[in-house]
This record gives C-alpha cells, structure tokens and sequence, in this order.
C-alpha cells in the first residue's frame, strides 16, 4: 500500500492513496484527511486503506485520478521530529574527520541514530530554497 500528501487541503495536505505503479491516486477524506490523521487512528484506518489500495489495483475506483508526483508534499509535512538511523560508515568517518572527532569504537555494534527537529518538510521534487547558491548547497 502506498500513501501520500497531495500539497492541498491545507499545511497537512490532503491524503491519498497511490497505486503500486504510481499511476494512479485516490483521495480518502472518507478515512482520514491526512497522513497524520491516519497514523494518529491506524488501527481503524489501516484496514480500510488497503481496502481502497486493493481496488485501485484492480481499476474499481472511479474516483481515481491520475498520479502527478510534482503535487506531492512530504508524506508529513508538518513531522514533530524525525529519527535517521541510516548511517554509512564512509560518511560517519567524513564527518566525524570533518569536526576533529575520533571514530566510536562501538559503530559496528551499536546503530547511529540522531533525532530532529522540523517545521516544514519538503516534497521530494520541491526546490530547496536558499539565499546564495554559494552556499554550496
């Protein structure tokens, strides 16, 4: 099953469900307005999610509309936090290096993990918006 936040409805965006191939979408304000409104009743919305997954799958929404990744927002984009525990070891070393930092002996054992903070998280194809592109972002 697949979901995503379409940039409408509001700062949470309006939820919807995508089809495997991406080609198709649904809006479920019947089941949740957002993603995190799903999430915050998964128990209950789960099931029906996947109910709406599976006829989109099968062509029986006529509802469907079709899916245009350029309208997606980030999945929440209004996240209280985010957890990364994606951590590569080349990187680790470069940035660790970077800041005159050792290396922890226990990476190989014990996972990295950080936590943020975040006001608005972007789409994955919006722009990301700085003041100076000498910033080398």
């Amino acid at each position: 099953m697949k979901l995503a936040s379409l940039k409408e409805g509001g700062v949470d965006g309006t939820l919807v469900v995508v089809s495997r191939n991406l080609s198709r979408a649904v809006r479920v304000p019947e089941i949740a307005a957002t993603l995190q409104q799903a999430l915050d009743h998964w128990a209950e919305a789960a099931p029906k999610l996947r109910a709406v997954h599976e006829g989109l799958e099968e062509g029986a929404v006529d509802a469907a509309f079709p899916f245009e990744p350029g309208r997606v927002a980030a999945p929440l984009p209004r996240g209280y936090q985010w957890l990364d525990g994606s951590a590569y070891l080349h990187h680790v070393a470069l940035v660790r290096r970077a800041r005159g930092a050792e290396m922890p002996e226990n990476l190989l054992t014990d996972p990295l993990m950080y936590q943020g903070g975040s006001d608005a998280m972007l789409g994955s194809r919006d722009p990301i918006a700085v003041e100076s592109d000498a910033w080398g972002v």
